[in-house]
């Protein structure tokens, strides 16, 4: 809550903006600004209920938006910690990204894998 002139350090942005003295106060898409995703980490410890959708974005870990490889794994490991409140709409799009990522790198069987962690509809 300080004003422009008071602020004393950077915001924490991901490892592939860091360097390039680029400053992003706001993403386009949500109005939400882009941090780094241990920042986001750091601040699901301090808040149990923060929002996952934010930490698992692919653009808070890679250039490539598309690349949802560790925002998966990620999950996986948050989910094993019992952080249940990820949305089944956002659940369901993480887990088809990445399945489509690996069917395009012709690794179809691990695809078929991600694709047994979709939610069950009722």
């Amino acid at each position: 809550n300080t004003s422009e002139c008071e602020k004393y350090a950077c915001c924490p942005l991901p490892p592939y903006l860091e360097d390039s003295g680029c400053v992003i106060e706001e993403d386009d898409n949500t109005g939400r600004p882009l941090r780094d995703v241990c920042f986001h980490l750091l601040k699901l410890y301090s808040d149990r209920h923060y929002d996952l959708d934010q930490l698992l974005d692919p653009r808070s870990i890679t250039s490539d938006p598309l690349d949802c490889r560790l925002s998966w794994h990620l999950w996986e490991v948050l989910r094993a910690l019992n952080y249940t409140h990820l949305s089944q709409q956002s659940l369901g799009v993480l887990n088809t990204s990445y399945a489509a990522q690996l069917e395009s790198e012709g690794l179809w069987e691990w695809a078929v894998f991600i694709l047994l962690h979709e939610p069950k509809t009722q």
